[in-house]
């Protein structure tokens, strides 16, 4: 049986305003004191040490249910992300059918609201055929619409025409919701890949090189200037660039709200790994070269990033395991990317750095994605928000392996390598749920309403 704690105590808490050593205290899903020192904590779980970070926000999961669940399920999708300390998801409308209207959005909730184990909410999708759902859903019910500028293999709902892309800003703006945008011009894809085909390459260099900088920038930029005319929210999924945060720092200047994520592989992974892990690494938007992967660690430091997730893209490997042009884009990975975040920074900025990686993470994981995102109960640690933490072992090292998996695929582009700071326990709303590779119990998260 399950313990029912009443605080974490012998912990170092990694709140939004810094590292305090003591103990979190809480009751009734909430946090309700933070307090220096562990003397005679009663009904506590000692963390013997370890770093407590917010339990994260998988802003960007794909899920895959309804329709592809051969390939992921809701329930094996959310206990990979208690696994891997996310206690919180925002699911994605690219399923099938796509998520594009509110009948299919109340079909989502109630499916959620039966088969998750963490809290969540929805993402709303659009399409060219579906742009006057966008009247009629309430802004309550959803984290904003989510935009294909470019499609790929799993993107039937793409809106590639900038005329069609100005409608859906305007009516995000005027009804009061966020646009975000999976930012890749369609026309620059179409053309640089039918070039490289053309050309007989087939390596995975020449993916990366179709989708490159132009490709994301262009679009993102575009996505700007629409924002600016209409006063459009606007939120860039998973930038790989400079110039795409060049452009969203642009926005804020003038008077907007705009943010934007990176991934946990486009951090941990770029193009050179493509040698050993070829397709397992196709994903969209493209990895980027070891010079311009530098370039985003150094920028993530920096403060110029506003949010990281995993985008959880599952495939089976059958899907994967094909031509260049012909194998599907994206990879898993919610259970592995905190660890990975981890490993990579303190290879990127040494172990003294370990600290400020750790304020980093929270801070783009929960903090900056639920202020952004209008979720305040869950904007770190701190008192009156929901108890929701995950514990980190930052000193040992955790092999990849699959049977550690709890992802519906059983495999892993991280699968043999050894990792810092893979988490330990995970709590959600003040109940443990999660501990030491077992999932305590079953019980279902709460819908993110408004």
């Amino acid at each position: 049986m399950v313990k029912n704690f009443q605080a974490i105590t012998n912990a170092k808490i990694v709140t939004p305003n810094g590292i305090v050593a003591g103990t979190i205290f809480f009751t009734d899903q909430k946090i309700t004191e933070i307090k220096e020192g562990t003397k005679n904590v009663p009904n506590a779980y000692d963390a013997n040490g370890k770093y407590v970070l917010p339990g994260l926000i998988e802003m960007h999961g794909h899920f895959r249910e309804p329709g592809l669940e051969h390939k992921e399920d809701i329930p094996h999708g959310t206990r990979a992300a208690l696994a891997g300390g996310f206690t919180t998801v925002f699911d994605m409308p690219n399923v099938i059918p796509p998520t594009t209207t509110v009948k299919l959005l109340h079909e989502q909730i109630d499916r959620y609201k039966h088969k998750s184990l963490c809290d969540f909410a929805i993402n709303f999708g659009s399409s060219v055929n579906d742009i006057s759902e966008l009247e009629k859903v309430d802004p309550a019910e959803i984290t904003g619409v989510k935009v294909f500028t470019a499609g790929h293999q799993t993107t039937p709902t793409t809106v590639p025409k900038l005329s069609d892309q100005a409608k859906i800003w305007e009516i995000a703006a005027r009804r009061g919701f966020p646009v975000l945008v999976h930012a890749e011009n369609q026309d620059l894809v179409t053309a640089r890949e039918k070039e490289f085909q053309d050309a007989g390459r087939t390596d995975m260099l020449a993916y990366s090189e179709a989708r490159n900088e132009l490709v994301v920038e262009m679009s993102a930029w575009e996505s700007v200037v629409l924002a600016k005319y209409y006063g459009t929210k606007l939120w860039i999924l998973h930038a790989s660039t400079r110039g795409e945060f060049d452009a969203i720092a642009y926005a804020r200047t003038q008077g907007l709200q705009a943010g934007g994520e990176v991934t946990g592989y486009q951090l941990f992974f770029n193009s050179d790994d493509y040698k050993k892990l070829g397709t397992l690494l196709k994903v969209s938007p493209a990895l980027r070269s070891p010079k311009l992967n530098h370039e985003l660690w150094q920028m993530m430091r920096a403060g110029m990033i506003d949010g990281i997730c995993s985008e959880h893209t599952p495939h089976t490997i059958e899907e994967k395991n094909q031509d260049v042009w012909k194998a599907v884009s994206g990879t898993p990975g919610v259970q592995e990317t905190i660890a990975a975040f981890l490993t990579g920074w303190i290879g990127n900025f040494g172990e003294e750095s370990l600290e400020e990686g750790l304020q980093r993470l929270a801070n783009c994981g929960s903090t900056n994605i639920a202020t952004f995102f209008d979720f305040p109960q869950k904007t770190g640690i701190k008192v009156g928000n929901d108890a929701d933490f995950v514990i980190l072992d930052t000193k040992g090292e955790w092999q990849v392996k699959k049977e550690d998996l709890f992802t519906k695929l059983g495999w892993s582009a991280y699968e043999g390598m050894k990792l810092r700071g893979r988490p330990v326990a995970t709590f959600l709303r003040g109940e443990l749920k999660y501990e030491d590779g077992k999932i305590l119990n079953e019980q279902k998260g709460m819908w993110l309403k408004k």
